[in-house]
């Protein structure tokens, strides 16, 4: 009668904490969504108002990037529907056919791409243009989590270890920075150094990796005198006010005229040919000059909590390949807000990547929002770690 009892007690106690888990499970994913959500329509918005003069310039009609960006939130919309419905395993499947299709993509954009601003990086295809380093981003991720749980035993053994981050990471990334592309390789980076870190590879081998990355790149920052330039008007602006530091000082001017509160939703001066990539790179200037330090500290801590709520999908994730795809997505998605906004704000220098869900461009907000969507996915199905 004793154990009876003590069998329904234990039930009754298991079931609360599977419903107790289910709640926070469902709270991380709908945070994740609205925050998202909040995201795209600041984007859409902000992008409005960045690109209206260009647009109209342009085309004579100053919602066209609008119309451009919303087609892209009702694809994307569509992608982060079914990414949160589909189970994520079914992601194993894809991973690789992924991979292969990104690095053809990437050979595709380098022998037929097109050049646009000194680097090539976008594909034109019938009807549309797609740059193929954006889902790049996702196939790593993808690529990297399904590798390292096949070989999770094995992982202690550095040449099992490294083989598939060079093999991965190695290919993508130099197809990438031949394009060029250098701020698009640091965030890939950033991603894969994630998924290595939510995996069972040695503590000593991730740093290895952490050191070799960080060398890489500061070699890279230097090797094109593009890149050097960035680097001399990161350290001193002022320096080559018409030529170097001309985007940086504009970005400063903006933002320091919106003050507190802003000048006002649509009354941007910056928009008006001062500052260059008003609807891209710099669209976080253009926010900080319209709804002020309020509207900019909203932005960031947008990212802030979306990375928290990322990271908690992640550590409650069900298996190994669930926690690294989400920490993957949560640390690209989160280091590249981080990486634009710092650019903009100059704390760091202009790499040329876009704010997520913010920034115009229809192949990143799209690619963005199916990653959302796995994520969602992932949280949802949050439970105790299995072994």
């Amino acid at each position: 009668m004793t154990a009876n009892v003590r069998s329904i007690t234990k039930a009754r106690a298991s079931a609360r904490d599977k419903t107790e888990r289910a709640k926070v499970n469902n709270r991380t994913a709908t945070t994740i969504l609205v925050l998202v959500a909040v995201l795209v329509v600041m984007g859409l918005g902000a992008t409005q108002s960045a690109s209206s003069t260009v647009a109209f310039n342009k085309t004579a009609d100053n919602l066209y990037f609008f119309k451009r960006q919303l087609t892209g939130v009702g694809i994307g919309a569509v992608f982060l529907f079914i990414a949160s419905r589909v189970p994520y395993h079914f992601l194993r499947k894809l991973a690789m056919p992924a991979l292969m299709a990104t690095i053809g993509l990437l050979i595709a954009v380098l022998a037929t791409g097109v050049e646009e601003g000194g680097a090539t990086r976008w594909l034109a295809l019938p009807g549309f243009t797609i740059q193929p380093s954006e889902p790049a981003k996702a196939a790593v991720v993808l690529a990297l989590a399904y590798i390292f749980e096949k070989k999770h035993k094995l992982l202690a053994d550095f040449g099992h270890f490294i083989a598939p981050v060079l093999a991965v990471v190695g290919v993508v990334g130099a197809l990438v920075v031949m394009q060029p592309d250098l701020g698009t390789l640091i965030i890939i980076g950033a991603a894969a150094m994630a998924v290595i870190l939510a995996s069972e590879a040695p503590i000593r081998f991730v740093l290895l990796v952490g050191v070799a990355v960080v060398l890489a790149a500061t070699l890279l920052a230097f090797t094109e005198d593009y890149r050097a330039d960035r680097m001399t008007s990161f350290l001193d602006p002022y320096a080559d006010p018409k030529g170097t530091g001309y985007q940086v000082i504009q970005g400063y001017y903006a933002l320091g005229a919106g003050g507190v509160f802003g000048v006002g939703l649509g009354a941007s001066r910056a928009r008006w040919f001062y500052l260059p990539n008003a609807h891209t790179d710099f669209i976080f200037a253009i926010i900080g000059e319209e709804t002020g330090l309020v509207g900019g500290l909203t932005v960031i801590a947008l990212f802030v909590v979306l990375a928290l709520a990322g990271w908690s999908a992640a550590l409650r994730a069900p298996d190994g390949f669930g926690r690294m795809v989400a920490a993957g997505i949560t640390a690209w998605l989160s280091f590249q807000a981080l990486v634009n906004v710092g650019g903009v704000l100059g704390v760091i220098p202009i790499t040329g990547i876009a704010l997520p869900f913010v920034s115009f461009g229809s192949s990143a907000l799209i690619i963005s929002m199916a990653a959302i969507g796995v994520l969602v996915n992932i949280a949802q199905s949050g439970a105790q770690r299995k072994p």
